[in-house]
């Protein structure tokens, strides 16, 4: 009887101490199906397993599901360690925190690994608090002889891509305005936080003019978005200036989600944190999406009609990385293959249907290196220039040119600047 009654309080201890050694279960729904709020995260790891850490102020959010999904659970788990586990399932990510985390000899780099989650937090939300509008020295609300320009950059850029621009624009007296953004966000995206940004900056100074836009590569879309949304105000705007445009989509854009891929697991390898949440945290690749020819986002864009009463420009570059010569090596290559029967002839027409417009967006005298001359088109839009420089010349200088070096497109910019300028008479009324 004793022994039973042992063999008993021994199985029940058993099961007592299997309890104790249950997980730590945290269930946190996710925005949109996929993204974590990475501060919700620290605040439940902080309350259920009691340790105290200095909560974020700032908020990131990072993709834990599709394609940037596995790389960032990867990252959370190099920063909190082996002792936490991740899973999404149905919108809701599933976390399991072993509890040997609060034991006492633990306990300490627990709390260490939470806090280091915190920081990463707050540090990212501090980058990402420079996107938006930015006034530069030179602008002047409701100045009747400083017009303002508003530059938006492109994909990979920022707005310092626009260095070489901005001396010569303040030395013809026009007012800037600069943009940064996220820009491997979707284009839906980003052209909605554009549109917020312009309209909370314009309100808060006061401005009534309306303001010229130079947009360079995906920024032109970005722009466009705006301008021709019948809903926005058209005397916020008169002149839009689109250097190499993707008008039409790039082929070339299907390599950024690799890249950014790339990127993220080299960061995660190297143990650099915080690259891989800067990485993760603007995106991974839904803009290339959104610049692929065909997409719905584009498709939807280019349906609608150019915004009356507002001034269109282009300005586009020829000046490719493959040379005619190869290029016609290339093509006659493809074409032999194209002939052959059986499965290589039929799997060469598959993989080369498109072939002459990749090779127009990186041949010399059809495109720039990136975007085609044909793709930087837009119905309705005249006034279009193609000039002999790659996709960053058109707006900064050649590399072998000291700073600031000359921009291939500050001639006609200028000239499309000089020709929307508002007379200074009666630029006061109506305030």
């Amino acid at each position: 009887m004793v022994t039973f009654l042992a063999l008993m309080v021994s199985v029940a201890t058993g099961f007592a101490a299997a309890a104790d050694q249950e997980p730590i279960e945290i269930r946190i729904p996710l925005a949109n199906s996929r993204e974590l709020d990475v501060g919700v995260l620290v605040a439940k790891l902080s309350a259920l397993t009691g340790v105290r850490v200095k909560p974020p102020v700032g908020k990131l959010f990072l993709p834990v599901a599709g394609v940037g999904g596995g790389l960032s659970r990867t990252t959370l788990a190099t920063i909190l360690g082996d002792d936490m586990r991740l899973e999404v399932d149905q919108g809701v990510l599933i976390v399991e925190v072993e509890r040997r985390v609060l034991d006492p000899d633990r306990l300490h780099g627990w709390t260490e690994s939470v806090q280091r989650l915190a920081e990463h937090v707050d540090r990212e939300a501090k980058r990402r608090a420079k996107y938006g509008m930015r006034a530069l020295k030179s602008y002047r609300p409701n100045d009747p002889g400083r017009p303002t320009v508003c530059l938006v950059h492109g994909l990979n850029s920022s707005s310092g891509g626009f260095v070489h621009m901005i001396t010569p624009l303040e030395e013809a007296g026009y007012g800037l305005v600069v943009y940064d953004y996220p820009f491997n966000r979707s284009l839906a995206e980003s052209s909605a936080q554009f549109a917020q940004d312009w309209q909370s900056f314009r309100r808060s100074v006061g401005e009534k003019r309306p303001w010229a836009i130079v947009a360079h590569s995906m920024g032109a879309l970005v722009a466009r978005s705006f301008v021709e949304d019948p809903e926005s105000p058209v005397s916020d705007f008169s002149t839009l200036i689109m250097v190499a445009p993707v008008n039409q989509g790039s082929s070339l854009a299907k390599a950024q989600t690799f890249l950014q891929l790339l990127n993220g697991v080299q960061a995660i390898q190297n143990k650099k944190t915080t690259e891989a949440l800067a990485h993760l945290g603007d995106g991974l690749g839904e803009a290339a999406q959104d610049l692929t020819p065909g997409s719905a986002f584009l498709t939807a864009l280019n349906r609608r009609p150019r915004r009356e009463g507002v001034s269109y420009h282009i300005v586009a570059g020829d000046a490719g990385i493959v040379s005619s010569e190869a290029r016609r090596t290339v093509e006659a290559r493809i074409n032999a293959m194209r002939k052959e029967g059986g499965l290589l002839g039929g799997l060469t027409r598959f993989a080369t249907a498109d072939l002459s417009t990749r090779l127009d967006e990186v041949s010399d005298g059809f495109g720039d290196g990136c975007v085609s001359v044909a793709s930087s088109r837009l119905p309705g839009v005249t006034d279009h220039v193609v000039l002999h420089a790659n996709h960053a010349e058109l707006i900064r200088a050649p590399l072998l040119f000291a700073d600031p070096g000359p921009v291939a497109c500050m001639p006609d910019l200028l000239r499309w600047l000089d020709a929307s300028r508002i007379p200074t008479k009666g630029a006061n009324q109506g305030r």
